[in-house]
């Protein structure tokens, strides 16, 4: 059964398919048995890459996974027809930025840039965009485009007196300053909800040039990401904006601001994805009132728009804490129902605590401890030399390990839980991704394993879609396809 593009937002569970033989066939299982549909994806620039960049060694940290996006692509839909169930393949955080390495720093130690990239850097990347997305049409086309461009936000704004500010604006606005300062002349965005409540926010002329100072660059670039998206895919796809990989949660008046922006550049979002206040790999720890209500607001901004709520950084601590108590519920009410949920990493996650359990000597222990071994000599490599991926929360999380916070081995171990993705990215002295290629065997050949790791996948993709509330989704999907 073909994937296709639903035509307009659904709210559905998103999957990263880091190692997409293991990971597919229990989550379509887990969608088939509770009559629900969703994606299959990975994050551009650094989960997948071209082919050329993957089977390469001169970055490793690009395409990091080993997947490329030929294979991910190719077998999301070979899955999808052999369990004759649709699905939408996506392609995840197709970014404007700087390096995989800064990337993935920002991501796992919560480091973040305040200087947006240069100009010569963004037009490199939207070169290597357009490269990613052709060889995404070749290997059958992907349903909805994820655009990211975190990385041209300029954070310094919010620290700057206005003078400064107002400096930063005529530089980076320049000539189109009339047609923006004419768009909000009345000094209010006004939005009128799905449910008929206005939603009013007071947007004055310090406060629009402070706006456009800080997300000029963001904007323009998504624009253009969205341009080479219709050139290299030619059109039916759905768009969405990743807006979450910022240093603070999303305030209401800058996602209102910025779908306007995207709407006056001819952009209109099926999904949007602000900064929720989740952390990659981390359970929710705020208070469920107060998330709620951002939630309720930040979703009602959406659908104004036409669009609806992405949650990004889905994964909790680990694969059964389900982001923390009553989290999955809280988005549920505040949304009802109605939102789309990634997770990416909590399966290969899964697969090496199922690895982990198996007695030790045994074949997949040892792996397990290989692979273990080889992340850990890694991230020491990093903070020894302070270079890479080195971070003062990765320093911190190692010597949390080797003080004995965790016992031996244990994959919950916070450098552990941060940085396994490492072992999918080694390569032996002929350029094998040797741990890689070590797993996937290990899986074709052992049943046991295989055994219980598609029980415990299907289970955690079932609770998802369950407790979410995505069950009988792909009536809806099916019927918008």
């Amino acid at each position: 059964m073909p994937h296709a593009y639903a035509g307009r937002p659904f709210p559905h569970l998103a999957v990263g398919v880091r190692l997409p033989d293991i990971v597919i066939p229990p989550v379509l299982r887990a969608f088939k048995a509770m009559q629900s549909t969703g994606a299959f994806m990975l994050s551009y620039h650094r989960e997948t890459g071209t082919e050329e960049v993957v089977k390469g060694s001169d970055s490793p940290l690009r395409g990091h996974t080993g997947t490329s996006i030929r294979e991910y692509v190719s077998k999301a839909i070979h899955y999808s027809d052999a369990y004759s169930h649709p699905i939408h393949v996506e392609a995840d955080h197709v970014s404007v930025n700087v390096s995989p390495e800064e990337a993935i720093k920002r991501i796992a130690a919560g480091g973040h840039s305040l200087e947006p990239m240069s100009p010569a850097e963004a037009e490199k990347a939207l070169s290597y965009v357009r490269a990613e997305l052709r060889e995404a049409r070749e290997a059958g086309g992907v349903d909805v485009v994820t655009i990211d461009t975190c990385d041209l936000i300029d954070h310094r704004v919010d620290s700057m007196g206005q003078s400064e500010v107002d400096a930063v604006y005529e530089e980076v606005v320049g000539e189109d300053r009339r047609l923006l300062e004419s768009a909000y002349a009345g000094g209010r965005i006004r939005l009128l909800t799905s449910s008929g409540e206005l939603l009013e926010y007071k947007v004055d002329p310090p406060a629009l040039r402070r706006l456009a100072a800080k997300y000029w660059w963001s904007l323009e670039y998504a624009r253009r990401v969205h341009q080479v998206a219709l050139e290299e895919l030619g059109g039916g796809f759905g768009v969405e904006i990743a807006f979450d990989e910022t240093p603070r949660p999303t305030k209401p008046l800058e996602l209102a601001f910025y779908l306007s922006e995207l709407e006056r550049r001819g952009v209109y979002p099926d999904y949007v994805a602000p900064n929720i206040g989740f952390e990659k790999r981390e359970d929710y720890r705020g208070s469920l009132g107060e998330l709620e209500a951002r939630l309720r607001e930040l979703s009602a901004i959406a659908w104004s728009r036409g669009s609806m709520l992405s949650i990004h950084s889905g994964s909790g601590h680990n694969p059964y804490s389900d982001k923390g108590p009553g989290v999955w519920a809280a988005v549920k009410r505040a949304t009802s129902g109605m939102v789309k949920y990634k997770v990416s990493g909590v399966f290969i996650q899964l697969l090496l605590e199922v690895m982990y359990r198996f007695p030790e000597g045994s074949r997949p222990r040892r792996l397990y401890e290989e692979i273990y071994d080889y992340v850990l000599e890694a991230v020491e490599r990093y903070v020894e030399s302070r270079s890479g991926l080195y971070s003062p929360a990765l320093e911190s999380m190692l010597r949390a390990y080797r003080e004995g916070r965790w016992r031996r081995y244990d994959p919950r171990a916070d450098f552990f839980r941060h940085y396994f993705f490492l072992f999918q990215a080694a390569r032996d002295d002929k350029g094998r991704r040797y741990l890689r290629e070590a797993v996937l065997e290990l899986y074709s050949e052992d049943a046991e394993l295989r055994r219980e790791y598609e029980r415990e996948a299907q289970a955690l993709a079932e609770r998802m879609i369950r407790s979410l509330g995505f069950e009988g989704n792909v009536a809806v999907f099916a019927g918008w396809v």
